[in-house]
C-alpha cells in the first residue's frame, strides 16, 4: 500500500508500506516448522546418561529431545522451564538453558544463560555472559528525531525503512502517516521472539537482551547488545555498544561505537567511536570518529575524524563531512531545535562551522571550504565553492563568504565525475535503493534555474546567495559551466539514443574534448602544487596518466569518440 504517490527515482515524497510488510516477514519464524518442535520427553535412562555427563534439572519432564538427537554432544548444561533439542550433531556444553528451542547442528558452550531464545542451524555461541528474553526489542517502540533534535520530525523507528522512508514522514507532508507506521509496527512487535539464527556467530558478549540476532548475525567481544535487530550479516564487534536499534542488512558496528535509537541502513559502518543517535545513517556510508545526532544521512556519505552533524535532514547522502567540521549550531540559547537541510554530495571541509537554519537542499555537490564559518542561510547554486573571499567588495556585510557558481564544473571537474564512478564501485547494498546519479534530471533542473537567475540578475540582486556574494567575474564563469553542464546531457542523451545529427556529433566531440582536459587539469593542480612544495611528492605518487580513475576516462573518452567519428564518416559517405 502507497501511502502516498509511487516510488520515484531518489524520491522522499513516498512511503511503501506493503515493501515494508512483505520484508519483515524475515523477522518472523514458524515454531511448528522446527525438527525441535517434535521432540519428545526424555527416558529415564537418557537422563542418567545426562546426569552423568554433567548435566542438571529441577523438571526433567519438560525437557525434550528428537530422537535423531546425539546425547553424548551434552555436557555440563543445566535446563530449566521448557527446553526442546534437535542435535544430530554439534555440542552443547556448560550453558544454562530456560524455556528455549535448539535447532542443531550447533554449537553452544561456556555461557552463563540462554533464555527463551530460538537457535538455528549453524549458529554458535560460546563465552557469553547473559542472553535472554523477556520482551518485544525497545527499537519496536524508539522514535528517531528525524531532522530536528526536538522532535518536531519524530519518525517511529520500522526495521526495514530506508532513507527516503524516513525523509518523507519527518517532512510536513509525511506527519499524516506516521499513525498508521505506528499501528503497523504494534501488529509486528507482538510477533517477534528471541532469535539467533542460521549460521550466526555469538561470542564474547556479556549481554545480549530482547534482541533478534538474524541469519549470519556477527556478535564478537561487543559491550552489550539491548532491544535491538541485527538483521542478515551484520555485526557488533570489539566493543560496540547497541542500544533500542537496528543494523540492517550487512551493517557493522565496532571499534567502541554506539548506535541507540537509530538505524543503520545497508552496508553501512560505523566505527573507532563514532556516536550514532536517534538517526538513520543510509546504505554504504561510514561513520568513524564523528557524532551523528537526529539526523537522516542517506546513502554512500562519509562522516570522519570528530566532526558533528547534528539535526539534518540528508536524504540524498553521497557527502562528506571532514575533521572538526561543526555542523551543528542547532542551539539558538533558547531552544536546540534549529535543522540544516544539505544538499545530495555536499562537502564540508575541515573546521567548518555551520550556523543554523540552513538549506543547501538546492546546491548539489557544493564545496564549503575549509576553515569557513557561514551563517543561517538558503543558496541555490548545485556545483559550486563557497570560500573566503580574497577581498570583500564594498557594501558586503561582515560575515558574508564568496560563492563560486558552478566552480565544481569549471575547476574541479576529476572530482564531480570520479565521485560519479566511486559511488558506483563502492555501493553494495542489493535490498536498498539507491540513486548515484550525479547529473540526474532533478540536478540538472536545479543547474537549468541557477543558469537563468544568473544571466537575469545583476550580482547585488542574485537570488538564492544566501549570506554570500558573487563578483561579475563569477557570474559569467557560472553561465558558462552551467550552459556545458546543459549541453553535454542533452547531447549525451542524444547519443545515447543514437539521435545526433552531424552538426551535434562534431559539438559533441568538441565538449568531450573539453572534459577530458579538464578533467586532468584538475587533477594536475594538486601535483604541481605538491610538487613544489614538497622535495619527493612526485616520486611516492601514482602519475596522472596512471591514476585509476584517469585511465578509465581515457578509455571511455578514446571508446566514444571512435563511435561518433566512425559515425560521422558513415553519414559522410552517404
Amino acid at each position: 500500500m502507497w501511502l502516498h504517490g509511487p516510488r520515484g527515482k531518489g524520491g522522499t515524497e513516498l512511503i511503501d508500506l506493503s515493501r515494508i510488510t512483505a520484508l519483515a516477514e524475515e523477522l518472523m519464524f514458524q515454531k511448528e516448522d522446527l525438527n525441535c518442535a517434535g521432540a519428545v520427553p526424555l527416558s529415564s535412562s537418557q537422563i542418567a546418561k545426562l546426569k552423568v555427563q554433567g548435566c542438571s534439572s529441577s523438571r526433567w519432564d519438560l525437557v525434550k529431545f528428537t530422537s535423531e538427537s546425539d546425547l553424548g554432544l551434552v555436557v555440563n548444561c543445566s535446563f530449566h522451564g521448557f527446553v526442546n533439542v534437535h542435535l544430530p550433531s554439534g555440542l552443547l556444553a556448560s550453558t544454562a538453558f530456560e524455556n528455549c528451542e535448539i535447532e542443531g547442528p550447533l554449537t553452544v558452550r561456556s555461557t552463563r544463560n540462554i533464555s527463551a531464545m530460538t537457535l538455528f542451524p549453524g549458529s554458535t555461541v560460546e563465552f557469553c555472559g547473559s542472553i535472554r528474553w523477556d520482551s518485544a526489542p525497545g527499537v519496536m517502540d524508539a522514535f528517531m528525531n528525524a531532522g530536528v533534535e526536538t522532535g518536531e520530525r519524530q519518525v517511529p523507528i520500522l526495521p526495514h525503512f530506508d532513507h527516503n522512508d524516513v525523509a518523507f514522514l519527518g517532512s510536513a507532508s509525511g506527519r499524516a502517516f506516521i499513525e498508521e507506521c505506528v499501528l503497523l509496527r504494534n501488529s509486528m512487535r507482538e510477533k517477534l521472539r528471541g532469535v539467533i539464527g542460521s549460521d550466526a556467530i555469538i561470542s564474547n558478549c556479556s549481554c545480549i537482551h530482547n534482541s533478534l540476532i538474524l541469519e549470519r548475525g556477527r556478535v564478537n567481544n561487543a559491550a552489550a547488545v539491548r532491544g535491538s535487530i541485527l538483521m542478515s550479516g551484520s555485526s557488533a564487534s570489539d566493543g560496540a555498544l547497541i542500544r533500542s536499534s537496528v543494523l540492517q542488512w550487512n551493517s557493522s558496528v565496532d571499534s567502541f561505537a554506539i548506535v541507540e535509537s537509530s538505524i543503520a541502513g545497508e552496508c553501512a559502518v560505523v566505527e573507532k567511536h563514532g556516536k550514532l543517535t536517534d538517526s538513520f545513517l543510509g546504505a554504504d556510508s561510514v561513520l568513524g570518529e564523528g557524532e551523528v545526532t537526529a539526523c537522516v544521512v542517506g546513502p554512500l556519505t562519509g562522516i570522519h575524524h570528530q566532526s558533528l552533524l547534528i539535526a539534518a535532514m540528508w536524504p540524498g547522502g553521497l557527502g562528506n563531512i571532514g575533521y572538526g567540521a561543526n555542523v551543528g549550531s542547532n542551539h539558538t540559547s533558547r531552544l536546540p531545535d534549529q535543522e540544516i537541510k544539505p544538499g545530495t554530495g555536499q562537502f564540508f571541509g575541515l573546521s567548518t562551522s555551520v550556523k543554523f537554519p540552513a538549506d543547501f537542499s538546492r546546491s548539489p555537490f557544493t564545496i564549503i571550504a575549509t576553515g569557513l564559518t557561514t551563517l543561517p542561510q538558503q543558496v541555490s547554486f548545485p556545483f559550486s565553492l563557497i570560500t573566503l573571499p580574497h577581498k570583500r567588495p564594498q557594501n558586503v556585510p561582515d560575515g558574508w563568504n564568496r560563492l563560486i557558481p558552478g566552480w565544481m564544473l569549471s575547476q574541479n571537474l576529476y572530482s564531480v565525475l570520479r565521485n560519479s564512478w566511486k559511488y558506483r564501485k563502492r555501493l553494495r547494498a542489493v535490498h536498498t535503493y539507491v540513486d548515484t546519479s550525479v547529473f540526474s534530471d532533478e540536478i540538472l533542473l536545479m543547474v537549468q534555474d541557477a543558469r537563468e537567475r544568473l544571466e537575469q540578475n545583476s550580482c547585488d540582486t542574485m537570488p538564492g546567495t544566501g549570506k554570500n556574494f558573487i563578483t561579475e567575474e563569477d557570474r559569467v564563469r557560472g553561465i558558462e559551466a552551467y550552459r556545458k553542464c546543459i549541453r553535454s546531457m542533452e547531447l549525451w542523451k542524444k547519443y545515447l539514443a543514437g539521435s545526433l545529427n552531424d552538426s551535434e556529433t562534431g559539438e559533441m566531440l568538441d565538449l568531450l574534448s573539453h572534459v577530458r582536459s579538464s578533467v586532468i587539469s584538475s587533477r594536475m593542480k594538486d601535483f604541481r602544487r605538491g610538487d613544489r612544495i614538497i622535495d619527493d611528492y612526485l616520486a611516492v605518487r601514482v602519475s596522472p596518466e596512471d591514476d585509476e580513475f584517469i585511465k578509465i576516462l581515457e578509455v571511455f573518452y578514446n571508446k566514444t569518440v571512435n563511435q561518433l567519428e566512425s559515425t560521422d564518416d558513415s553519414s559522410m559517405m552517404n
